[in-house]
Parts: C-alpha cells; structure tokens; sequence
C-alpha cells in the first residue's frame, strides 16, 4: 500500500514569454535505454503454482534496466490541458511504455512455456502469472513512491501495491486479458481488475485482484497493512490489451463461501465447546465428590449404604462420559472446518485443487 493520487507527481511546463501559446498535451514517463549499461541482467525466477515448482531465467537488457531505473516518473501537463487530463493514463503509460517491448516478449514467452508444459487453460495461464507476481517480496521504498516501470519491479525482485500491480497488468494486457488498475484514493492503495461476469468487484465489471499478498483472482483481502480496509469506490483504469475475462469466478466463489461458511461455524463451535468444558469441569468434580463418599463408605464397612448408592454413581458416570463424547464431537467438527479455513489460505495458487478438495469433502 502507499500514497494514491498524491503520489502522482505533476509537472506544470512554462515559458518565459507571458504571450506564448504552447499546445494541449501531456508528457507522460518514459525510457531512454542508457547505452553506457551494457550486457544483460540475468533473472531467476522461481515459484510455486498448483503444487509444483516453477522456475525460469530470463535476460533483461542492461541498458533498458538502467534507463528505466534514472527515468523521471513525473507527469508534464502543457498548453491548456485539464487539471485531470493526466490521471487516467498515468498507470497504463508505464505498461505500455515502448522500450519494454523484448523485456514483456521474453518473459512472456517463459510464461507461455509453462503454459504448454502444463496445459494450462485462459484462468489458470491467468493464475499461473498472477500467482508469480504475488510471489515477488513486497516491499515499500521510502524514499521514492512513484511507480515503477514493470522492468525495474522484475529485475529488482521487490516493489509495492503499485510496482506489483503494474507488472502484473502488463503481463495479462499482453496476453489478451481485459484488466485495469483499480485505484483506491483514501485507503492510498493500487490493486488489479481482470473483466469477469461472475466475480464483478462492486460495479467495476472486473474482479479484484491483490497483488500484495497471496489470494485468489476474486478474492479482496478482509484488510491490507496497518489494518486498512477498502471502503471507496475506486478509481479505474483500463489498460489496453484484449478481451478475454476471467471466468473462474463461480469456483472461487464457492471456495470463498465454504471457508466463510466454515469459520463462522468455528466460532460458534468455540463458544459452545467453552460451554462444554465448562459443565464437563462442573461434572467431574461431582463424581470426584461422589467416588470419594462411595469409598468412605466402604472403607467404614457400611456396605449397605454403599451398594444403595452404586447406581447412582454409575448414573453419574454415564452422564459425564456422554457429555464428554458430545464436547468431542464438537471438538472434532472444530478441528475438520479448521482445516477447511487451513485449506483454502494455502491453496490460493492452486484454485483448481483447492476446489476439487472443497467439493469431495
């Protein structure tokens, strides 16, 4: 998470005649490639995707690295422009920045590779990119909030809700997926849209995507950092690239509802296993008192008193061994949807496994 709008910075062109007429326009960030970086950068990339590992290497030229590294991140508004002209390409520039052109080719081939290998269809090529993505340490650079160009964030191996976001939409943009950035002003956080039917975050028409933290395409995190919770409508910003949505929707859904579903039970399992063990401490105390008296009587030798109450003592046991399987039982159903809610935080880069396990269940 960091500063939305705020961060954007601004630059407002002038002149040194009060007469000149300048055009409408906006200059937005861009690369010059630094010829004095030579070489290629060699990336290692390795996570997780549905169980398996994925690894790969991709070479990203020195020269673009670098220039995209010292490239001014602000925004030049000339002429007459409107005050907001700027806002709504800020994010989709630093995708579609034409410099990046052989980066986004040769790590989408990888990717593609991948995609082959394993058969992957549209959703799960989607997953497979965006689990990488959610893979890459997140981490905020205090000294300088503007956004990264994707580039920077893949050879760096780190960014921030922005970075990541902007990577990831690169990468679905150029494989035909319609996504957005989706712009959270007073929560001051970036997330991605990708277009589904059945998963519409509010009325964005795109299912939410968090690239800070793992989690399924759909799925909006109950808080981000610092306890922060998205409550605005966010801004949109639709990123040019294709058509194909995300369709996956109704599994997620049903793998989202089975773990809300199974912690709401857990807790009220919680308070009535409290109960239990309550009245079980209660119970047991009274055989104790009763196993004691029995053996006082016996010790005395007063056996008529004590087989007159022998089967009140039994009685007694049963019905504190009967109340214990009953708070077992419950301890047992706490423990099974337990491993539902364990089931589904672990599975976020497996929903296809993830929801086959929901349903045998």
């Amino acid at each position: 998470m960091r500063p939305a709008l705020a961060m954007l910075a601004l630059l407002l062109a002038v002149t040194a005649g009060c007469s000149a007429v300048l055009p409408d326009g906006v200059i937005y960030p861009s690369i010059t490639p630094d010829p004095a970086a030579s070489g290629t950068r060699s990336v290692d990339v390795a996570f997780v995707f549905e169980g398996q590992p994925v690894s790969f290497t991709v070479d990203v030229d020195s020269a673009l690295y670098a220039g995209a590294s010292a490239a001014d991140k602000q925004v030049i508004r000339f002429g007459n422009a409107r005050a907001d002209d700027w806002i709504e390409d800020y994010f989709p520039a630093f995708i579609t920045e034409e410099h990046q052109a052989p980066f986004y080719d040769a790590l989408i081939a990888a990717f593609r590779t991948v995609r082959d290998q394993r058969g992957l269809d549209a959703d799960r090529y989607a997953e497979l990119m965006t689990a990488y993505v959610q893979s890459i340490t997140y981490q905020v650079d205090p000294a300088d909030l503007s956004p990264k160009f994707p580039v920077e964030t893949f050879v760096e191996g780190n960014g921030d809700c922005d970075d990541k976001t902007l990577l990831l939409g690169a990468l679905l943009s150029r494989e035909g997926y319609d996504v957005a950035v989706l712009m959270f002003e007073p929560e001051q956080h970036v997330a991605l849209g990708i277009r589904s039917q059945d998963l519409p975050y509010r009325d964005t028409g795109y299912a939410f995507v968090e690239t800070t933290v793992p989690g399924y395409l759909g799925q909006v995190p109950e808080s981000l950092e610092g306890g922060v919770t998205l409550e605005s409508t966010p801004h949109v910003f639709a990123i040019d690239g294709g058509q194909t949505p995300y369709t996956a929707g109704p599994q997620v859904a049903a793998i989202l509802e089975a773990r809300a579903t199974a912690v709401a039970e857990a807790e009220r399992l919680n308070a009535e296993i409290t109960a239990a063990d309550a009245d079980l401490s209660a119970s047991e105390a009274e055989v104790s008192a009763a196993r004691s008296e029995l053996e006082s009587l016996k010790a005395a030798g007063r056996v008529a008193e004590y087989n007159a109450r022998v089967d009140a003592y039994n009685a007694l046991v049963a019905e504190h061994n009967r109340a214990l399987e009953d708070r077992n039982a419950l301890a047992a159903r706490h423990n099974d949807l337990a491993a539902i809610d364990r089931l589904v935080a672990a599975g976020t880069a497996d929903r296809t496994g993830t929801y086959a396990a929901i349903m045998a269940r």
